[in-house]
């Protein structure tokens, strides 16, 4: 038995492993195997979008239900990703909308009523969302730079959620090199991790490769926080990259 494959995981997460092959797993969990824990986050996330996507068996959702979601964070992360599969839906909805509204012939030009619809105002290290009043902004993307970058420019990046906002999205620069997938861990001035995802992909942008990380945007109170970033590749060990830095505001 692979105890590091994911259907293996998968089956122990849910409780679905014999005693042999519980032992070795938690025995290699309290060990210092990096790369084993990486795939196990993984295989949480992966049981987490599978269950909110509704392509689980009905004895997977049983042992879902019953086992895995034993945690507040497991339960947590279930309902962000079912809030996350709301907000696409609607989002796609939204374009087609818009698309079919922008083929209907009308008297005002569509440029004016867009323009006049919502405004977005980006300020480095800022976004700011300008909407119709009673309509508030469903998601929020700031753009992050390294630590190092940062520093050569001056203050930290401020991160302001408008209220009712219910995806924030922290785009983060990750120079160059590109790898198979990311790893992003959100940790308090005080070192305590708050927020985590894992099996992110990156978009390449101009030379460089972005790496998105999406949270609700409830779960961070004000204060100040930073980002650590890894790189994820097959069978290595994650490689911590850069540090971002920035601070929460609250209208």
């Amino acid at each position: 038995m692979n105890a590091a494959s994911p259907d293996v995981l998968r089956r122990y997460l849910l409780g679905g492993v014999d005693a042999g092959a519980r032992d070795e797993i938690e025995e290699r969990l309290l060990s210092d195997d990096r790369v084993f824990w990486e795939r196990l986050a993984i295989a949480e996330d992966e049981l987490i979008d599978d269950y909110a996507a509704g392509a689980l068996d009905e004895a997977a959702c049983a042992a879902f239900e019953s086992r895995f979601l034993c945690t507040a964070e497991r339960r947590a992360k279930l309902e962000f990703a079912r809030a996350l599969r709301d907000y696409a839906r609607a989002k796609a909805a939204t374009r087609a909308g818009v698309w079919n509204w922008l083929r209907v012939p009308a008297a005002v030009p569509r440029w004016a009523v867009a323009a006049a619809a919502a405004l977005l105002l980006i300020v480095p290290g800022v976004i700011w969302q300008f909407l119709p009043a009673g309509r508030a902004p469903a998601a929020v993307s700031v753009s992050l730079a390294p630590g190092l970058l940062r520093d050569a420019g001056g203050e930290i990046a401020r991160v302001v959620p408008e209220p009712g906002c219910q995806i924030l999205h922290l785009d983060l620069a990750a120079g160059g090199k590109a790898y198979a997938g990311y790893a992003a861990t959100i940790y308090d001035v005080d070192g305590g991790a708050v927020w985590s995802q894992h099996n992110v992909g990156g978009v390449a942008r101009e030379g460089a490769t972005s790496v998105r990380l999406t949270l609700p945007c409830d779960l961070l109170p004000e204060g100040d926080y930073w980002v650590r970033l890894s790189g994820v590749a097959p069978g290595q060990e994650p490689t911590p990259l850069d540090r971002y830095d920035f601070r929460l505001l609250r209208d």
